[in-house]
């Protein structure tokens, strides 16, 4: 048994961080969404842009108008827009810029976050015509006012830290009818109020919708990762659902039901729509198909909120989040918005929740993630230190064992059953339970798992420089490509992963006492090597500290007498 724990732990880990990969390897694909969904035949346009660089506003309104230049959808009875012009507003968070067509939303900057390229981190992808986009219905007939003319009272709005601003978008018809949206957009926050109302329009339907039309944009320079993030969801009677995709195909979906609000995420960031005057009535999904971008296909969302009432007869009020998927953030918008983030399963979420909350206050006084890790990767092992104590305990004492059992095995050989009949007389007589050494490495799984999630997925890594030519603990620490690709390990050379791999092999050689198990003493550093690779450097650095640790606690046990086989220290 004693044999078999440090092999155990090691599997049980790889299996681990290997999981997610073998579930996407042995699920079928997955051609429908959760909820109910109809194919559609004819697949979108849409093309997937870059990020927007630092450049001016005026180039800004150049592109916008050449982007949207070939739009001429029918107008209903409001005044179509031509020739649209551009609204900027600007915080000290983002800088954001509506469209007189439709008043829609067709830029949003953050301009705390750094993008591709040196610039700053663009959400709106650069087709997107349908973001905040309005439906109403007139005698059963849809309404889009996505291409109607919206004037603004303003061209410019900048609102500093502790201000308060006010865009006023109208559109009106030939014969009197008006709507409006009132943004309402605070200068120490991310959320802005939009307020839809109107006026003098004959026959207006008591529902409507409320549409964010095109996902978000990539924003990571791993695109496969900020893909694999990439979902739609509304939150429903009191339950998450979820929309998802694989973006070869067009796919639509709807569901009734009261609805907070609805949201859609990349990797790190987050919109998400919340009624605020009463809740919506239902929830419409859908995905655009993309074509192949280099290895990997965008995932576009489309969702909307079905609303019900007359816009004439009551104002309506939202909610509207662009930023951060930061947890402290959006808890203060909606408590269930953090059901959004990836936590794991249930129940790791208690476990990811405790990683995340640690490292954020080790961050309020250690302003280096990277000490961070150092630090916490210390208070981790002193955590689990009792666990690891009496699981060496318990496989000295199964150690002690050993030639019993072998006399045991030698004296019934080829009788199982009187073997195990015996072995259990024994372990009974010496007061030992074959199972105690294994079960303190399985109550550390899940915080293990907790780790590997948190470092993976949340922004607060994102960015966070540490040492050196360690800029990014949320990215790989590459020092060198290769002219090629290696299977597992990639095309380039990172240094964190081999430290890992050594570390590793430290920890596996005070473990392992099997001469038969060398052979896996030296291939698991080398797999972990290999997969840790294209890992963020923030978890490589962190499992091998965690490895170093583990290696000089076992020296010291080892010391000390308590590992099977050795000499007690003198001291």
């Amino acid at each position: 048994m004693d044999k078999r724990t440090a092999l155990a732990f090691g599997l049980i880990v790889l299996v681990i961080i290997l999981l997610p990969y073998y579930y996407k390897a042995v699920l079928p694909p997955e051609q429908k969404p959760q909820l109910e969904t109809e194919q559609l035949e004819q697949p979108s346009s849409d093309t997937l842009g870059t990020p927007l660089q630092s450049e001016t506003i005026e180039k800004q309104v150049d592109t916008l108008e050449a982007e949207t230049a070939e739009v001429r959808p029918e107008s209903g009875d409001f005044f179509l827009e031509e020739n649209p012009e551009f609204v900027t507003v600007t915080t000290p968070f983002y800088e954001m810029v509506f469209s007189t067509r439709g008043g829609v939303m067709v830029k949003c900057r953050l301009l705390e976050y750094e993008g591709q390229d040196d610039g700053k981190v663009q959400l709106i992808r650069p087709e997107s015509r349908e973001n905040l986009n309005l439906t109403l219905y007139r005698n059963g007939h849809l309404l889009d006012m996505r291409n109607v003319r919206f004037k603004p009272d303003k061209k410019q709005l900048f609102i500093p830290a502790e201000g308060e601003g006010r865009l006023v978008l109208r559109a009106e018809d030939p014969g009197g009818g008006w709507l409006q949206k009132t943004l309402t957009f605070r200068g120490d926050e991310y959320p802005f109020r939009m307020r839809l109302e109107a006026g003098g329009i004959e026959d207006l339907d008591p529902f409507y919708e409320v549409h964010w039309g095109s996902g978000l944009a990539i924003t990571e320079p791993d695109t496969a990762q900020d893909i694999y993030y990439a979902k739609a969801y509304a939150y429903m009677g009191g339950e998450l659902e979820t929309f998802k995709g694989k973006g070869d195909k067009d796919i639509s979906g709807r569901a009734n039901g009261t609805t907070e609000w609805i949201a859609l995420r990349n990797k790190y960031f987050e919109v998400a729509i919340l009624p605020v005057t009463r809740p919506g009535e239902g929830v419409q999904f859908g995905m655009d198909a993309q074509p192949m971008m280099g290895k990997f296909r965008p995932k576009v969302f489309r969702a909307a909120l079905n609303m019900s009432g007359r816009l004439d007869r009551e104002i309506a009020d939202f909610t509207v989040y662009c930023g951060p998927l930061d947890q402290k953030l959006i808890t203060r918008v909606h408590p269930t918005l953090e059901s959004t983030m990836n936590w794991g399963w249930k129940v790791i979420e208690p476990f990811s929740k405790l990683v995340l909350w640690a490292l954020r206050s080790l961050h309020s006084f250690i302003p280096n993630y990277g000490l961070v890790l150092i630090l916490f990767s210390v208070l981790v092992k002193i955590v689990v230190w009792p666990l690891t104590y009496k699981s060496t305990r318990s496989m000295s004492r199964m150690s002690a064992v050993q030639p019993k059992i072998k006399e045991l095995q030698e004296k019934y050989k080829g009788n199982p059953e009187k073997i195990n009949k015996a072995m259990m007389q024994l372990y009974k007589e010496e007061g030992v339970n074959p199972f105690s050494s294994c079960w303190p490495t399985l109550l550390q799984m899940p915080l293990l798992y907790a780790l590997f999630i948190i470092f993976r997925s949340t922004i607060e890594l994102r960015k966070a420089p540490f040492i050196l030519w360690i800029k990014d603990l949320s990215m790989p620490d590459v020092v060198a490509h290769l002219p090629f690709s290696l299977p597992l390990y990639g095309a380039h050379i990172a240094l964190l992963p081999i430290f890992m791999g050594v570390t590793q092999l430290l920890m596996s050689k005070v473990m392992i006492t099997d001469p038969k198990q060398k052979a896996t003493m030296y291939m698991m550093p080398i797999f972990m090597v290999l997969i840790f690779n294209n890992f963020p450097s923030g978890l490589s650095l962190y499992y091998a500290l965690f490895n170093l640790w583990t290696y000089l606690q076992q020296t010291w046990l080892k010391q000390k007498g308590v590992i099977p086989g050795a000499k007690p220290s003198k001291a």
